[in-house]
């Protein structure tokens, strides 16, 4: 009886320690020119630590191809390609997946106001062989920026001076970018929203079935465009 009581005790305890932890996610992208990094970096406590590679997208300039990289099994970089065909064929599914997060919106903006941003810091370095058109994409990259953080400040818990910048070339065409922001995020509002939509996706209003990519590359063999 007295070994029932501690274990029933115990993991009450460890419900409450998972519950109010708190995750800290730093998010990491450059892009300079065609050389672009992408990471994300998950920690709670101190001595839990997790980093994700994210794929980074581009456009196949010879073909109308997207391009992304990843790591196969063997830690090793991999370069995967979708073709219009494939993005045709998912077309209605990512257009009904839309639709379910517009109608999750209520659940999706509690959560983000839950949502602290510590840190946000994101350098811009532009230009076009044309000094006025530089000017006017500075202006436009300015205008970009301005945007995204008055929607992070109303959604979510903006708890930073966001250190911000946009440096004109007009000498030379270039594209260059870095964005370092970090989040943090309580266990507990994050369960407590998973469990709202997973609710909503039994509901009914969720069933649809996607199909992964490489059985995709497979049915493209059966098809041409």
């Amino acid at each position: 009886m007295i070994v029932t009581a501690i274990i029933i005790v115990f993991f009450i305890v460890l419900f409450f320690i998972i519950w109010f932890t708190t995750i800290t996610i730093v998010i990491d992208y450059s892009h300079m020119q065609d050389d672009d990094h992408f990471n994300i970096k998950l920690s709670a406590w101190k001595f839990i630590r997790h980093t994700i590679e994210v794929p980074v997208v581009k456009i196949d300039k010879e073909e109308p191809h997207i391009i992304y990289k990843k790591k196969n099994k063997a830690g090793e970089h991999e370069t995967n390609k979708i073709t219009p065909h494939e993005i045709k064929n998912r077309f209605s599914d990512y257009k009904e997946l839309m639709q379910h997060v517009f109608d999750l919106n209520a659940v999706i903006q509690k959560f983000l106001k839950t949502v602290k941003v510590k840190k946000l810091e994101w350098h811009s370095y532009v230009g076009l062989k044309d000094a006025a058109q530089t000017g006017v994409l500075t202006g436009v990259v300015w205008s970009i920026k301005g945007v995204i953080i008055g929607l992070l400040s109303k959604y979510m818990r903006l708890k930073t001076n966001p250190v911000i910048s946009v440096q004109p070339s007009f000498q030379i065409p270039v594209s260059q970018t870095k964005i370092k922001c970090m989040f943090k995020i309580r266990i507990g509002n994050a369960i407590l929203a998973g469990l709202k939509i997973l609710k909503f996706w039994r509901g009914g209003k969720g069933s649809f079935k996607t199909k992964p990519l490489n059985a995709m590359s497979k049915d493209e063999n059966n098809h041409s465009i």
